[in-house]
């Protein structure tokens, strides 16, 4: 397993990632949640060689980044040159950026304010807009059960957000979307840990689920799409929340190729590794030349 190291930008801002191979082709993984850790995504490290590094790191206010105490700080804006001053710190050329689920949202960032920097840009699980998480949302709702649907009503009006009924019912709800094919936690899932400082202050202030009023509210990278000029790569789960966003992006960027897996949901690198990291390392192939 690679081991943990830190890297410090200007400002006095370190970042804890692990990396694998040697390059001079970099694959840098943003993780997504907003605030989960990189550990399930280490499955991308088996793609590393000696011409192809693969670094994963956690963003500011994950594990032991630093991170902002305000939170209006913790924006997408931020996190994509966040993005950059570890790809200059890091000293990396040839830059293959791939965002998974709310890292795309970075991804997508990234490749508006840095296209330049950018060798070629892989889209996860993924959306472009505040807007497609709220419709995924309600989606996802209307999907459940009346009796889910009646309790969730309950729940939400008393503001019971950090009860553990919520909690459950929200995962009962969600799961058909988000972990649809895993029957048990596989170990990289069980080691990744979340901040709520960070999901909360992006994506949901009082805890509401089904509600995005942070910092992301009104974020909107679809008008991104058409000025993106890099190979890109869509990839997502039959069964994914962001099916149609995701359809979408890969429809509007046009150097962009969509890859379905069907067997997946939200989290197709743990329910279809193989076929996860086949697409990924046959795209990478295509761009470097092998």
């Amino acid at each position: 397993m690679a081991s943990v190291r830190t890297v410090t930008v200007p400002g006095g801002r370190s970042f804890e990632y692990v990396a694998q191979g040697k390059g001079p082709a970099t694959l840098l993984v943003h993780p997504g949640g907003p605030g989960l850790t990189y550990h399930y995504l280490r499955g991308l490290l088996k793609l590393a060689h000696a011409n192809l590094q693969v670094v994963l790191f956690n963003p500011r206010g994950v594990g032991r980044s630093w991170g902002p105490k305000n939170a209006s700080e913790y924006t997408i804006s931020n996190m994509a040159e966040d993005v950059e001053a570890i790809r200059r710190a890091l000293k990396i050329r040839e830059l293959h950026l791939l965002g998974y689920s709310a890292g795309g949202f970075v991804a997508l960032e990234y490749a508006h304010r840095h296209e330049a920097r950018l060798t070629s840009l892989l889209l996860c699980a993924t959306a472009g807009s505040a807007e497609e998480v709220r419709v995924a949302n309600r989606m996802m709702v209307s999907a459940a059960s009346p009796r889910q649907r009646a309790r969730l009503r309950e729940l939400t009006r008393a503001k019971a957000f950090d009860t553990p009924e919520y909690q459950k019912l929200t995962a009962e709800i969600t799961r058909p979307f988000s972990t649809r094919f895993l029957n048990e936690t596989p170990r990289d899932w069980s080691a990744t840990k979340s901040s709520p400082k960070v999901y909360h202050a992006m994506m949901t202030r009082t805890g509401d689920e089904f509600t995005v009023d942070g910092t992301i509210a009104a974020w909107d990278g679809r008008k991104y799409y058409s000025k993106i000029e890099v190979p890109s790569a869509v990839v997502v789960g039959k069964y994914d929340f962001f099916l149609e966003p995701s359809m979408e992006m890969a429809e509007r960027i046009e150097p962009a190729h969509l890859r379905v897996l069907p067997h997946s949901s939200h989290m197709e690198i743990l329910e279809q590794p193989r076929e996860f990291l086949g697409t990924v390392r046959e795209f990478l192939q295509d761009v470097t030349g092998g």
